[in-house]
């Protein structure tokens, strides 16, 4: 006797009826895939940025290079990390979505170890100037990341429709914060701590941007001019004279 029953009674012996029913069970009540955990999630994803910045190296990309970068297809990127397409679609939407990747965790490290820092100042002056020093030290010492993400030039088409409000990032709402404490205690001038937040954000990017984006110009090095960029900004904000 083959062993398949159904509805209690047993089935001749022929093998095809066994493999029949059993198709069709599997059929009408498919084995579910088991899903897959967060932590295989972020390792496969891992695995995969890791094969984009090998193909950079492979490839000698320069930062800012944005030709060569788009020049990297997902077919180079599969091939690299030994997947199918099919893998690679699973844990990424689309190119897109994994160059997006590629420059969320340290910036995310970055406003982490920026917030740890503002808590641990002794006062606003010194909450500002750390968080000037951040964003400077950042782009100082992760060259090609910040060009990649800090300096990207959207065109008209890929902008976003709906812009993150400026509250939501750490370094803003942490510069409005330092401003209104120390109006609060008197070390700071008044003055409107938004618009200051934007104009010390303005001031101190465009130091580091500057020599970066219009390189046929003999500027100063970003290090030197931020430094005096820091320095410049922190006499708009000192505490009244009387």
């Amino acid at each position: 006797m083959c062993g398949c029953v159904e509805k209690g009674v047993r089935l001749a012996q022929s093998p095809w009826k066994c493999h029949f029913l059993e198709t069709l069970h599997q059929r009408q009540f498919p084995v579910a895939r088991p899903s897959i955990t967060p932590e295989k999630r972020e390792e496969m994803r891992s695995h995969i940025r890791e094969a984009v910045v090998r193909l950079v190296r492979k490839r000698n990309i320069a930062p800012g290079d944005t030709q060569a970068w788009n020049d990297i297809t997902v077919r180079d990127v599969i091939e690299e990390a030994d997947i199918s397409i099919g893998t690679f679609y699973k844990y990424f939407e689309n190119r897109a979505d994994l160059a997006q990747t590629l420059w969320a965790e340290p910036v995310g490290r970055l406003r982490d170890d920026m917030q740890a820092s503002v808590d641990a100042a002794a006062g606003p002056e010194e909450k500002v100037r750390t968080l000037l020093n951040h964003y400077v030290t950042f782009a100082l010492e992760n060259d090609r990341l910040f060009r990649s993400a800090f300096l990207l030039v959207r065109d008209e088409a890929n902008r976003p429709q709906d812009p993150q409000e400026l509250d939501e990032e750490t370094f803003y709402s942490n510069l409005c914060a330092a401003f209104c404490e120390g109006q609060e205690t008197g070390q700071f001038k008044p003055f409107d701590p938004h618009m200051m937040a934007q104009i010390f954000w303005a001031g101190i990017h465009g130091s580091l941007a500057l020599p970066i984006n219009l390189d046929r110009y003999e500027f100063e090095a970003p290090e030197v001019l931020s430094a005096h960029m820091i320095e410049a900004l922190m006499q708009l904000v000192g505490a009244p004279t009387d």
